[in-house]
């Protein structure tokens, strides 16, 4: 991809010395004992910085990945980065450790680098509890051009923020509660169908009516006053 680019993928970075400044790298590792908040990999000010040019060199990203059965990935100059790792202390637990990770542009903000991977640390948390460990070793969340997709380690979720004449952005009540929402229940769909592989086009009901319901327990966990519609045995399946 091209050298300004950031990307997100279907499983561990690799090369993380090839594609990532010092700064980053120190960042990223950082991440990996940060248990309170995440951390910026890449900046808010590092991902405007990136977006003002082309680059006209490339670089590889290499990820590696086991036990998935499909792949996706991501690539924008415009990304911000940001991570937090998820201790695992359920027994039989692959992945003790799991690198919580966001990527969204500055019309994400101020909503994504508050929720976003905050919710996708909690669906772990909820899932894993009512479940099965999370098997992998990284849990992404991907700003992008639809409302919600799932993949092995990584999915893809629209909301973004209301520009203002003042160049401020916000958000509503609303929006909030549709990141939140669409996260777990994208981050959800890792464990149910992507997991346990069962054929989501025949037997939907055993990925979206299960996923469905350990949202409605996410989401009722989250607190805030966290409206939820997805408690009704009609929305289940």
């Amino acid at each position: 991809v091209p050298a300004d680019h950031v990307v997100a993928a279907s499983g561990e970075l690799q090369n993380s010395r090839d594609v990532l400044t010092r700064e980053q790298q120190a960042r990223m590792e950082q991440a990996r004992s940060a248990t309170d908040a995440p951390v910026y990999v890449v900046t808010p000010d590092e991902a405007v910085a990136r977006a003002q040019g082309r680059s006209t060199e490339s670089r590889t990203w290499r990820f590696e990945a086991e036990n998935v059965r499909d792949f996706a990935w991501a690539a924008s100059r415009g990304f911000v980065w940001d991570a937090m790792a998820v201790r695992q202390d359920e027994p039989g637990a692959e992945y003790p450790t799991v690198m919580a990770m966001s990527f969204y542009p500055k019309e994400g903000e101020p909503l994504w680098s508050r929720y976003s991977t905050e919710s996708v640390i909690h669906t772990m948390e909820v899932y894993s509890r009512y479940s099965f460990p999370y098997p992998y070793p990284t849990a992404q969340s991907v700003n992008g051009p639809v409302g919600g997709m799932e993949y092995p380690m990584i999915t893809f979720n629209g909301p973004r923020t209301d520009p203002h004449k003042d160049g401020d952005r916000t958000y509503s009540r609303g929006e909030k509660e549709f990141l939140i929402g669409v996260v777990i229940h994208e981050i959800g769909h890792i464990y149910f169908p992507m997991t346990v592989n069962s054929d989501e086009r025949q037997w939907t009901w055993m990925d979206e009516g299960i996923n469905t319901f350990l949202q409605h327990l996410a989401e009722m966990e989250w607190g805030e006053g966290m409206r939820s519609d997805r408690g009704d045995p009609r929305y289940i399946t």
